[in-house]
């Protein structure tokens, strides 16, 4: 191997392993993870799986007369990528307290007192198509839907109250109604994410409760 050659490859290995270690410090930090695309790249936890479930995001406004609305763009949705709008790839509720003031300064309306986000979830097989769902399955396609609060909301997008997704509460509800792992988890030693940020968390305005209790482990 030629001087060049071995320079070239030292320096492309010396770019990888200086890569990797930039995204290990980063992600250990919190830094620039969401800074652009590229930082996907090198962050910890590069493609941590995907859900065996679908979900699609509710906004109910409660109005001061006790009446129920969907709070829903008078403009139409936005669909970024297939069918789907803009709302439901917001799976960390990160966005929503803009999207809320934004369609409720631009509606007329009764004055709100709350916006609940309600979280709908049902199994990804159940988007088959029902020719297809009865030949794999053998038996029609009985779509069931589960729906569980998310988050309540000012009429100004203040957050209120904030609960786990779906996900977290089953997982929580799986230890709760298990006898052994409640004495497991009881005697088990805390552990603490740099996923999870304490003041965020206390101020309110952190809206990935993954894990339901605040620390994540992913």
């Amino acid at each position: 191997m030629t001087r060049m050659k071995s320079l070239l490859v030292l320096g492309f290995i010396a770019a990888y392993l200086s890569a990797l270690t930039f995204g290990t410090v980063a992600h250990a930090l919190k830094v620039g993870l969401c800074g652009n695309t590229l930082s996907y790249y090198v962050v910890w936890d590069m493609f941590c799986g995907w859900s065996a479930w679908d979900a699609r995001t509710h906004l109910i406004a409660e109005g001061a007369s006790g009446q129920y609305y969907e709070v829903r763009e008078p403009w139409g949705e936005f669909h970024p990528f297939g069918h789907l709008a803009r709302i439901h790839y917001d799976n960390t509720n990160d966005l929503l307290p803009r999207h809320i003031q934004n369609v409720l300064r631009h509606t007329a309306h009764e004055p709100i007192d709350r916006v609940f986000t309600i979280e709908e979830v049902w199994p990804k097989q159940y988007n088959l198509p029902p020719g297809l769902y009865d030949e794999h399955f053998g038996r029609p396609n009985d779509k069931l839907s589960y729906y569980h609060l998310r988050a309540v909301f000012r009429d100004d997008g203040t957050l209120m109250s904030i609960y786990p997704d779906w996900h977290a509460k089953q997982k929580l509800q799986a230890v709760y109604d298990n006898p052994r792992l409640r004495r497991q988890s009881a005697n088990a030693t805390s552990l603490f994410s740099t996923l999870y940020n304490p003041s965020e968390a206390r101020a309110g305005s952190n809206l990935n409760t993954s894990m339901g209790a605040g620390l994540s482990t992913n």
